[in-house]
């Protein structure tokens, strides 16, 4: 199985949500990454906030409209992938900023992406994440 293929999806997901100041983030790939309507969960709050992929570009529109977000940058420093014939679940440690993300020690986190093989592509079918806090740190062997 093709594990390079899911390498892919990823770099492309976090790289079309990515976009500096005056740019737009090209959330048509984002959405089409996706399987059906896909599954996004942010859990790094005191309860889960559940997107869509619909929805969660939605709301990065409307916070770029708004101007409550200029730019961000979002990046993977470690992977590792399992796959199980038409399945394939991605740890992903990534970090991320909404301004310089050439600074050092920026906000990271933990994001688990599943992914299933439909007609020779993969396809994201869920994600969930948490970034990281005084309460949850990324061990050590994550971080090279």
């Amino acid at each position: 199985m093709n594990v390079r293929a899911i390498d892919y999806i990823t770099e492309d997901f976090y790289e079309s949500l990515s976009f500096q100041d005056g740019e737009l983030p090209d959330l048509e790939t984002v959405s089409g990454l996706f399987y059906a309507d896909g599954l996004l969960v942010n859990n790094s709050f005191g309860k889960p906030v559940t997107f869509t992929a619909e929805t969660f570009t939605r709301a990065l529109e409307s916070q770029i409209v708004a101007g409550t977000l200029l730019q961000f940058m979002q990046r993977e420093l470690y992977s590792k992938t399992e796959v199980f014939g038409k399945v394939a679940q991605r740890l992903s440690v990534y970090e991320y900023s909404f301004a310089d993300h050439e600074i050092e020690n920026l906000p990271r986190g933990i994001n688990y992406i599943q992914f299933i093989l439909v007609d020779d592509s993969w396809r994201i079918t869920s994600m969930a994440w948490n970034d990281e806090n005084e309460n949850y740190q990324i061990p050590g062997e994550y971080l090279g």
